[in-house]
């Protein structure tokens, strides 16, 4: 049977390589130009002949960078359409945080309306101007009166064209289709990231380095989208496109802390509250500064163009730190590297095109992060793909032994297997993960209850202080295992642990005085605890000795226990004589 798939596999192998060489025949051999092409051949550049009212030539850095009147300046700039072009039935060009109207011969035929909106920046963002020309406006002087909307150097005009209007739309989805497409599937897989970590956390908040991720993707996506300037083809309001921008600009370090904080962690534990600070006071300065009609968001895009590139530092340096930490522990490791190589992809990317921005002298401030993205998404996905196998391929198998290997028959919470290997993982990242806590539980009258009640009363004693542990830390993010007959373990993890754990440990008593007052109950529930928390400031080397010490701990509240409650045999007698009694 082998022998047969192999023949199968062999033959479809030879048809797909065949098919391969047919494409890649035919397209090394095509003839036929591209229909963009051949419209694009029916128009010309029309950048040079530009002037102003007193002869200065303008050449196509100065249009780009119009730094020569103030924010609300006026200028003008003058040139002559062709005579003798019989394809000239359109002028085409793009203008960027200006307000503008175009005049053939003194008459006013271009006069665009833009939105007014407390939402609106005071620019018009960046604008493609497809102006209709008549056979009897040619050989005329074209005047194109400009206000600049800033004081700097992203103020201008550019990609300056005459001819076919088509031909020329055409080209340029040609030359941004690769990138458009990059940004698409960014969006796309940054939104399944954000879907995939509803199932996985919808149980146990444990970790949401995938919502992060996801949401960071998203914002670079939208951002790189918006920078593309093919969108405002099918959105005329080009100052909504740039509110995208400058809004998706803000999200993007305030999502890339937060990713790394679940991904990798950091040593100091101030640096996500201080850096989350600054992304919030940035956005709460920039809107208000937008609000008052001092600066509008895009004019303080520098905030949050410094954010990233403090993000960026960051990413890299705890890359480094974390590849070399676990490098020197498990070696080298082709998955770790090639992931660290796709996260300082990101923020180098991120550092170039924030030096290429404040240049002024780019069309397409989004280059470098598309590509940086993409090496990531590679990277990223490269060291994943033998989990990834591997869990298909396991698929149902693993479940069910997970389930025999690591779970009590009893009471269906983790075992003693689990807990230990959950303690052995968690040892191996302990300086730079989240702080631990652990809480340790002793059932007491257990031998009692099996002796004078009967087993079978026993392990319902058993099973319902499972019950009461298990709903008491689960919702709080807690692991919980039975770890020997009467013994019972939680594992916490995250921010605020000592808030979760004593609020989980009042759920847990008050669930226990719910049972012992309820009338007629078989058995008393009567459980021991003890807890402590493993961090920076806790003074001990390593996790299994925080196990100790709670397990120390609960001891100590096991004889404080005895020393204040009735014994086994006095409330059990208690409880008989009152039955007897009824």
């Amino acid at each position: 049977m082998r022998s047969k798939d192999f023949v199968f596999h062999l033959i479809f192998g030879i048809m797909l390589v065949f098919f391969i060489v047919i494409v890649v025949y035919l397209a090394a051999n095509c003839k036929v130009r591209p229909l963009s092409d051949a419209e694009y051949d029916k128009t010309a550049p029309f950048m040079e002949g530009w002037h102003t009212s007193d002869g200065t030539v303008l050449d196509e850095k100065t249009l780009r960078k119009i730094n020569t009147v103030s924010a609300g300046g006026e200028i003008s700039i003058f040139n002559t359409l062709p005579a003798d072009s019989n394809d000239a039935d359109a002028l085409f060009f793009r203008a960027k945080n200006v307000f503008y109207s175009v005049y053939i011969d003194g008459e006013a035929v271009y006069v665009p309306e833009f939105g007014e909106s407390i939402f609106y920046t005071n620019s018009t963002g960046t604008r493609w101007n497809i102006i209709d020309i008549t056979p009897d406006q040619l050989g005329k002087e074209v005047e194109i009166r400009i206000r600049a909307a800033y004081e700097n150097a992203r103020c201008g005009v550019e990609s300056f064209r005459i001819g076919s209007s088509g031909g020329v739309v055409l080209n340029i989805f040609k030359e941004k289709l690769v990138s458009f497409i990059t940004c698409v599937l960014l969006l796309f897989v940054g939104l399944l990231l954000v879907i995939a970590d509803i199932p996985i956390n919808i149980r146990n908040q444990k970790n949401h380095e995938l919502l992060f991720l996801g949401l960071f993707s998203i914002c670079v996506s939208i951002w790189c989208l918006a920078e593309l300037h093919i969108v405002e083809f099918f959105f005329d309001d080009s100052r909504l496109v740039q509110m995208i921008s400058s809004c998706s600009l803000m999200l993007i370090p305030f999502a890339l802390i937060l990713y790394l904080k679940e991904a990798i962690g950091f040593k100091n534990k101030l640096v996500v509250p201080v850096f989350s600070g600054l992304c919030i006071l940035g956005f709460t300065v920039c809107w208000t500064l937008h609000f008052l009609r001092i600066k509008d968001v895009h004019e303080t895009n520098t905030f949050s163009l410094v954010n990233i590139m403090i993000a960026a530092v960051l990413l890299i340096c705890t890359v480094v730190r974390t590849t070399v930490q676990r490098g020197r522990k498990q070696g080298v490791n082709i998955y770790l590297i090639l992931r660290a190589v796709g996260l300082c992809s990101v923020a180098v990317a991120g550092v170039i095109d924030v030096v290429r921005y404040f240049s002024g002298q780019t069309s397409d401030n989004a280059m470098c992060a598309r590509i940086g993205m993409l090496i990531f998404t590679i990277c990223y996905g490269s060291s994943s793909l033998e989990n990834t196998i591997n869990a298909v391929k396991m698929g149902a198998q693993a479940e069910f032994v997970s389930r025999l290997a690591y779970h009590d028959g009893l009471t269906g919470i983790g075992n003693r297997t689990a807990f230990e290997e959950r303690l052995d993982e968690l040892e191996k990242i302990k300086d730079t993960a989240s702080p631990v806590g652990i809480v340790m539980f002793d059932v007491n009258d257990l031998k009692y209850v099996n002796d004078n009640l009967g087993h079978p009363i026993g392990d319902k004693m058993i099973i319902k202080a499972a019950e009461i542990v298990n709903a008491a830390f689960e919702a709080d993010g807690g692991e919980c295992f039975r770890i020997g007959g009467d013994e019972f373990a939680v594992i916490m993890r995250g921010d605020n642990i000592k808030e979760r754990c004593d609020k989980s440990l009042r759920e847990f008593s008050s669930q226990m005085e719910n049972h012992n007052s309820t009338p007629n109950s078989e058995f008393r529930i009567s459980i021991a605890h003890g807890s402590f928390i493993y961090d920076s400031e806790c003074g001990l080397d390593r996790i299994t000795d925080a196990y100790k010490a709670a397990d120390e701990k609960m001891y100590e509240n096991k004889r404080e226990m005895k020393a204040h409650q009735s014994t086994p045999e006095e409330y059990y007698s208690e409880i008989r004589g009152l039955r007897g009694n009824t």
